[in-house]
């Protein structure tokens, strides 16, 4: 693994765990096993460190969204191999994180906006569709509105306001998230949930 890649894996790993504050050069520099002399060398700031890191995740999103995508499967088996993503992606993720982004670095910020905007909100909109025309999703529900709406409950739940701070993260998306499965489920799509969430 080259140098730049090997500090790059290090630092998204501490940033997601541990929020980016909390991190400091000195630490990546010691997991990575190497001087912080020869990181500055690679990056010049800790916001050029952020910048990349989450781009290399946001390319990995991207690319896992884009092969759920192309599979070839039922409405059904895509929302779940989708909650089960975000339930990993989620699952060790520091609650602080997205909004020390949205605060400390606005061209990070930006990305992950535009992200939302021109891949995963798209990418939303047709599985709705065609949940839609496979009579699994009610056929009055405004698929752009929805996806919307579902970006932004993502979106909410990292504003660290996990309500009473007694729940993680992970507890607070999947209750999000199952509220807005059932709310587009038809009869025959609940009946298909059911049964492919007793197999999966």
């Amino acid at each position: 693994m080259e140098t730049r890649e090997k500090i790059i894996r290090v630092a998204l790993e501490q940033f997601l765990v541990f929020g980016i504050r909390a991190v400091t050069m000195d630490e990546i520099a010691r997991q990575v096993g190497m001087s912080k002399k020869t990181l500055y060398e690679e990056f010049s700031s800790k916001e050029e460190l952020v910048n990349a890191s989450f781009e290399v995740a946001l390319r990995e999103d991207e690319c896992a969204f884009d092969e759920m995508m192309k599979e070839d499967e039922g409405v059904i088996d895509h929302l779940l191999r989708m909650t089960r993503y975000l339930r990993e992606r989620f699952s060790s993720m520091n609650p602080l994180l997205m909004h020390e982004i949205q605060r400390f670095y606005p061209k990070c910020w930006k990305k992950l906006e535009e992200f939302k905007r021109d891949h995963a909100w798209k990418g939303i909109v047709e599985v709705l569709e065609k949940g839609k025309q496979s009579g699994d999703f009610r056929g009055e529900i405004n698929s752009e509105i929805l996806a919307f709406m579902r970006l932004e409950q993502i979106t909410s739940a990292f504003s660290g306001n996990v309500p009473g701070g007694k729940y993680s993260l992970l507890e607070y998306h999947l209750q999000i998230v199952d509220h807005f499965i059932h709310g587009i489920l038809t009869e025959q799509g609940r009946s298909n949930y059911y049964k492919k969430l007793a197999i999966h």
